[in-house]
């Protein structure tokens, strides 16, 4: 067991929204409310190294028919994943801009949401997945899906008075 005097927790650090901090197994990480709102922490652990190598993850990417932009902004890029942020405003997004999934991932919504989902080809009714706050999921992803237009869909905010937000993180 680990000596706690031994431990020193890490000096308090302003964190603005949608920062993406990396925390190294082993090491502490203390963050405190930079506004005068709600303010939460989304945390993933990585329990093992990464699946693939990084020149594995590139061919994937690379692979793909079309763009692997999976969400509004790529927040931060390392060896073990990617980590974006999907925001549409009410009623926004679009049907006939496809994005393709060729690594496993996993959400997070940060507020109710519904998004519809439309097939490659724009035409719709692929999905309709309605969220409330906090709802997480995982996707399997498998090797070869960037040749599958199965993997690639578009989305529009089914909600024309709610934005829709989720972090959306892919695994390597």
């Amino acid at each position: 067991m680990r000596d706690r005097a031994a431990w020193r927790r890490p000096p308090a650090e302003r964190v603005a929204d949608k920062r993406v901090t990396w925390a190294e197994a082993g090491s502490g990480f203390t963050v405190c409310n930079a506004g005068e709102g709600e303010w939460r922490q989304v945390c993933w652990e990585f329990k093992q190294r990464p699946r693939r190598s990084e020149a594995a993850v590139r061919a994937l990417l690379s692979s793909a028919i079309y763009t692997t932009c999976v969400g509004t902004d790529l927040l931060f890029e390392n060896e073990y994943c990617r980590a974006w942020d999907f925001y549409l405003p009410p009623g926004g997004g679009d049907a006939g801009e496809p994005h393709h999934h060729v690594l496993d991932y996993a959400f997070v919504y940060v507020a109710k949401g519904r998004l519809l989902g439309s097939h490659h080809d724009g035409s719709p009714g692929l999905f309709d997945s309605v969220n409330e706050d906090g709802d997480v999921s995982w996707f399997d992803i498998p090797d070869g899906a960037g040749a599958d237009p199965a993997f690639a869909h578009g989305g529009v905010n089914g909600y024309d008075d709610l934005p829709m937000r989720e972090y959306l993180v892919e695994l390597k």
